[in-house]
């Protein structure tokens, strides 16, 4: 099974059950939250992620670092995974579970890389002309990678505007190869 129908198959099961509980919003905050504690803890990344450590082990280990704190469903969900053995798609269910939760509120999440910071008063310009053109919410979040040498890379879901420096000296470049001289 691809990871895009494993993740969109837990993700669904999992909105279905936030969604009839009236839970979306805080699951979606608990999932991103256990995500996070993820990626600031190497050792809890390693277990929660090693294929040769038990189930029962990883239950053990999230119950202790969450299980106050998040929603049965919630707790109950990652279980679930362990036993499953798919907890290595976890950041794609949280992925695919958030695109739904943003999908029922009319959200669209936009990732805009630039080389350099994005000016606070252009910020305000772009979320606007996105929020038109995509007749959503916009929201946005920035990355900085200097390697683009200017202009933007707009990431809207699985769609890519690339209208970077770098992008168009490559296709000048695929154009030049193509002259054929004399």
């Amino acid at each position: 099974m691809l990871k895009g129908a494993v993740a969109e198959r837990y993700a669904g099961a999992l909105f279905g059950i936030a969604q009839e509980k009236g839970l979306m919003e805080k699951i979606e905050e608990e999932l991103r939250g256990i995500l996070e504690a993820l990626d600031a803890s190497p050792d809890f990344k390693r277990v929660f992620y090693h294929p040769q450590v038990p189930a029962a082990v990883k239950k053990e280990i999230v119950k202790e670092a969450v299980g106050g704190q998040v929603e049965t469903y919630t707790l109950n969900f990652i279980n679930v995974l362990l036993d499953a053995r798919r907890e290595v798609f976890f950041k794609d269910i949280v992925q695919e579970y958030t695109r739904l939760v943003n999908e029922t509120r009319n959200v669209v999440e936009v990732t805009v890389t630039s080389a350099v910071e994005v000016p606070a008063a252009y910020k305000d310009e772009l979320v606007a002309a996105l929020a038109k053109a995509t007749g959503k919410e916009v929201r946005v979040a920035y990355e900085k990678k200097p390697e683009i040498l200017g202009g933007l890379v707009i990431r809207i879901g699985n769609r890519v505007i690339d209208s970077s420096v770098a992008r168009q000296l490559e296709r000048l470049r695929e154009q030049i190869r193509q002259i054929r001289v004399g």
